[in-house]
């Protein structure tokens, strides 16, 4: 039988083994992928072997099954790497994904695969206080935010966590570093943006490779002000 990866969005759950020809996955607690999550119906989906091969086929979910990008009307084929859709979650079929590198560390609570996953046999039970932190964490990480680097260190800033943030070696700063401008890097964000200001009176920093004093941030902007580097990434929608 062919390995199944279940993953939240990128976030790579569970690797595992299925011996039965016929897996469904939904909330009902019979189910052999059971997901504790309003996303997921009770009865929402099934991988099964027919007489040509494989084929996932929707079970009357209220959000729908989603194959290559399109919503499921009837039993189709599936090969080797295709991903199958339901809710916030998906199936890689075929596969055995590992966890990317450098995610987050888990949540108290959160048990996450190894960096080289291993199947697992049977039925796969996420329980709801996983599934709740897992959604908690992914919302977080779409979320506008600042990767600082900074005298070999590394660090990231929710922006929502405070409209305007002052990074620095001073005291004063809302996010201190160990080598910087002492408290000259300013960033607000809006409704209508995020911008980068520094409040040096001789210097200044570099936005996209130019210098500046003041700049809008598109996704992706790299920021240099003397040893310190901040990268924006934007909200994910």
């Amino acid at each position: 039988m062919p390995k199944l990866t279940l993953l939240l969005g990128r976030r790579t759950l569970h690797v595992y083994d299925f011996k039965q020809a016929s897996i469904t996955i939904g909330r009902d607690e019979q189910a052999d992928v059971r997901i504790d999550n309003p996303s997921v119906s009770r009865r929402h989906a099934e991988i099964r072997l027919g007489d040509g091969g494989w084929v996932v086929e929707d079970l009357g979910s209220s959000n729908g099954t989603f194959l290559k990008g399109n919503r499921l009307q009837g039993p189709q084929p599936i090969g080797l790497g295709d991903e199958i859709g339901f809710g916030k979650f998906s199936i890689v079929f075929g596969k055995a994904l590992a966890p990317a590198d450098g995610q987050a560390p888990a949540p108290a609570g959160v048990v996450r695969p190894p960096a080289t996953p291993t199947a697992v046999e049977g039925t796969m039970h996420i329980r709801p206080h996983e599934v709740k932190e897992l959604l908690k964490e992914s919302d977080r990480e779409r979320r506008a935010h600042l990767v600082w680097e900074s005298g070999g260190r590394r660090g990231t800033h929710y922006l929502r966590d405070a409209p305007a943030v002052l990074i620095g070696t001073d005291d004063l700063c809302d996010v201190r570093v160990p080598k910087a401008p002492k408290h000259h890097v300013l960033v607000v964000n809006t409704a209508a943006g995020c911008d980068v200001r520094f409040l040096g009176m001789f210097a200044s920093m570099s936005v996209r490779g130019r210098k500046t004093k003041r700049a809008a941030l598109r996704n992706g902007d790299v920021v240099k002000a003397g040893d310190l580097k901040l990268t924006f990434m934007g909200e994910v929608a």
